[in-house]
């Protein structure tokens, strides 16, 4: 051991003057160099700077992994603004549920591939006989203004609904329900009969009892809350814009920080809304907005630069014509419906169904083949798409349909001398006036008259369509589809005591051992029993010919391609893209592994 005289310095401050004296070197030796010395040296120092950094980065990359971050901005275009934003009232305008899905938590919701996930609830528990489901809330969850979300709330939106003086359009799918409270976070649902689809009730929004309870039925539709709602879920209002009429243009939301799960991560979304598609177009080109749905096919020769990507999402969406055999007696021909079936070239179809694009097919329901394997099982036979118009205009001439007169529409003459009566196989197909089901019957009528087929073409706006034609069921050939869920039940198109309003069986198809299949289905909980029933009930519905069946509906939407998380390939409702939006991102930060 040395002891310090204060003549000797301590090892640092050898060292520190060694290195100082070092530098000093260099430097001189830098001053002292030629010019093209220095320059190679600063070329060595800049090479070992970018070496340095490079490694350190490329060290950094190795031990990190990017994870989603709080950030960035969203805005998608709409055409219709919202009215009511309202999961009681959200189920006709496609806006209202868009923008309910993302300020209101459901109690159950789907994924991406159309499997259930929970929401508000941790997990539900069926009964052995079908009838009883008893669902358990999370205890986490909270409204925007800090309410915690319970039972109450639950059952109040549910009678709510049941209240025929609300006037909610979901209230069929509640009649019969009884509803009771176990404790605050735990709720029973008793159906009257087993009823197999009916978890999808479930995926329903929940509304906060102490800010409706005291809202009087005839108040609800009108109140504020519909406009600037308080919900549960990943993102809550923050402002809307609105033209001097009270049309509103813009809507903006807020991430919830209060979320009860990871996420969301999108700090603002804006939506705003156009008069139309060509000028919500001409706005998303210009950079406007950065994405929306559904878009044309036409629009993905517009994806040049990369700054977008289209999602083609499968929805269960069926479209067919449905044949009134009371209005049109031709149509009790049975020929004359199969020669229909088989005249029509449903790609030829496809190819003029632009919006959204569409799948071709010749079955009564779509194919779901993401998760309901009886139905995918049921209709993995049908392939074939191509028409055959000379095998159907030799079902036309067997069954006694000829062009007697040479203007090229069947005719048929039943009767003798004077009392015979002559019968032009000549029809109007009625449908909606949205533009790419127009093209889709301009182009039938086409393949019709080949078949020597008259028909004409009747275009009706929706609301007038399903009032004054759809309900009443005054129509010849309507084109029209029908929409399942994620839990399919063809019950409501296809049972005979759904013929007329509010049932949904348009092709007024009436089979009594068609009947007893679709009660067992709702019934049945055995995948194979199902798988079974399901081809009888196709085989009968093929065998009738009640409908013909054209194609399966698809939603294209575009995000931009700086969109992260978004999982999607199936979806029941449009509003349904959004299910997952906790899970979408802007940005990134880096964690260690």
């Amino acid at each position: 051991m040395k002891l310090f005289s204060g003549k000797e310095l301590p090892s640092y401050h050898r060292i520190s003057s060694q290195t100082g004296a070092n530098v000093r070197r260099l430097l001189y030796l830098f001053h002292t160099s030629t010019a093209r010395e220095k320059r190679i040296f600063l070329l060595l120092l800049l090479v070992a700077i970018i070496s340095g950094i490079t490694f350190i980065s490329r060290m950094y990359r190795r031990v990190t992994v990017p994870v989603p971050a709080v950030g960035g901005v969203y805005i998608e275009g709409s055409i219709r603004p919202p009215q009511t934003i309202n999961p009681v009232y959200a189920a006709v305008n496609d806006t209202d549920r868009d923008l309910t899905k993302l300020i209101f938590s459901q109690l159950i919701r789907y994924d991406g591939a159309g499997y259930i996930i929970p929401d508000l609830l941790e997990r539900y528990e069926a009964s052995a006989d079908q009838k009883t489901y008893t669902a358990f809330l999370r205890k986490n969850a909270q409204w925007h203004d800090g309410i915690i979300v319970n039972a109450d709330d639950v059952i109040f939106t549910i009678t709510t609904i049941q209240d025929s003086r609300f006037k909610s359009p979901l209230r069929p799918n509640w009649q019969g329900v009884l509803v009771e409270k176990i404790d605050d976070y735990t709720v029973k649902f008793v159906l009257p009969a087993p009823y197999t689809p009916f978890v999808e009730n479930l995926a329903i929004g929940i509304i906060p009892k102490h800010l409706w309870e005291g809202v009087m039925p005839e108040q609800m539709l009108l109140h504020e809350l519909n406009l600037k709602p308080i919900g549960s879920g990943p993102y809550r209002f923050d402002d809307l814009e609105q033209e001097k009429d009270g049309v509103i243009r813009s809507f903006v939301l807020k991430r919830n920080g209060d979320y009860y799960r990871t996420g969301p991560y999108i700090r603002k979304i804006k939506v705003l809304f156009f008069k139309d598609e060509e000028t919500l177009l001409h706005a998303w080109k210009r950079g406007d907005i950065d994405g929306f749905g559904p878009a044309p096919e036409s629009a993905r020769g517009d994806l040049g630069g990369g700054i977008s990507t289209i999602h083609t999402l499968h929805m269960p969406r069926i479209f067919g014509l449905f044949m009134n055999q009371k209005a049109l007696t031709a149509f009790a021909d049975p020929e004359v419906r199969k020669a229909i079936d088989i005249a029509i070239d449903r790609k030829r179809i496809v190819e003029v169904v632009t919006k959204g694009g569409a799948t071709p097919t010749r079955m009564p329901f779509p194919l779901p083949s993401f998760r309901n394997r009886q139905l995918a099982s049921a209709s993995s036979s049908e392939v074939t798409f191509f028409a055959e118009p000379e095998r159907a205009k030799s079902l036309l001439h067997d069954a006694g349909w000829m062009d007697n007169d040479g203007d090229g529409t069947f005719e048929k003459t039943s009767g003798k001398s004077k009392n015979a009566t002559t019968t032009k196989l000549r029809f109007i197909i009625t449908t909606s006036d949205w533009p790419d089901l127009g093209a889709a019957a301009e182009e039938i009528r086409k393949q019709l008259r080949n078949i020597g087929i008259d028909a004409a073409i009747e275009s009706l706006p929706i609301a007038e369509l399903e009032s004054k034609v759809i309900r009443p069921r005054k129509y010849e050939m309507l084109l029209f589809g029908q929409v399942y869920g994620y839990e399919p039940d063809p019950f409501a198109f296809w049972h005979s005591s759904q013929v007329k309003d509010p049932g949904l069986n348009v092709a007024l198809y009436t089979n009594t051992g068609a009947d007893k299949i679709l009660d067992a289905i709702r019934k049945t909980t055995d995948s194979d029993e199902q798988t079974r029933q399901y081809q009888s009930l196709i085989a009968s519905i093929k065998n009738d010919t009640p409908a013909i069946f054209l194609f399966t509906q698809q939603y294209l939407y575009f995000l931009p391609a700086a969109m992260k998380g978004v999982n999607l390939s199936y979806i029941a409702l449009p509003s349904d893209r959004f299910n997952l939006i906790d899970q979408w991102y802007l940005k990134t930060r880096r964690v260690f592994k």
